[in-house]
């Protein structure tokens, strides 16, 4: 989504706070599918995603561009799927939060 003007780049932002309040509110196992789901949704896109940084960037590449892309998102998803994100994470006792 281009934005081109302060006003355009303002109203995004809002989109996006209103988003992330919503987003928020969403129990564990909603979060856990969306994080699954973009996860391989980044795997399968990882082809094209190379091929569109390397013509960006006229940097680097691509084949290894591939296989970053596809070590990132399945290192990372295999690294979290089973971390608490959502509700209290940790009680600080000595700080008081």
């Amino acid at each position: 989504m281009p934005v081109s003007t302060l006003a355009e780049l303002d109203a995004l932002v809002a989109r996006v706070k209103a988003a992330q309040a919503v987003y928020a509110t969403f129990p564990q196992e909603k979060v856990d599918l969306i994080f699954r789901s973009a996860a391989f949704a980044a795997a399968a896109a990882r082809i094209p995603l190379a091929v569109q940084a390397a013509e960006e960037t006229g940097m680097g590449v691509l084949e290894d561009k591939v296989v970053k892309n596809h070590f990132a998102s399945e290192y990372i998803y295999n690294k979290y799927k089973d971390e608490k994100t959502c509700g209290v994470l940790e009680v600080d006792e000595v700080g008081g939060t």
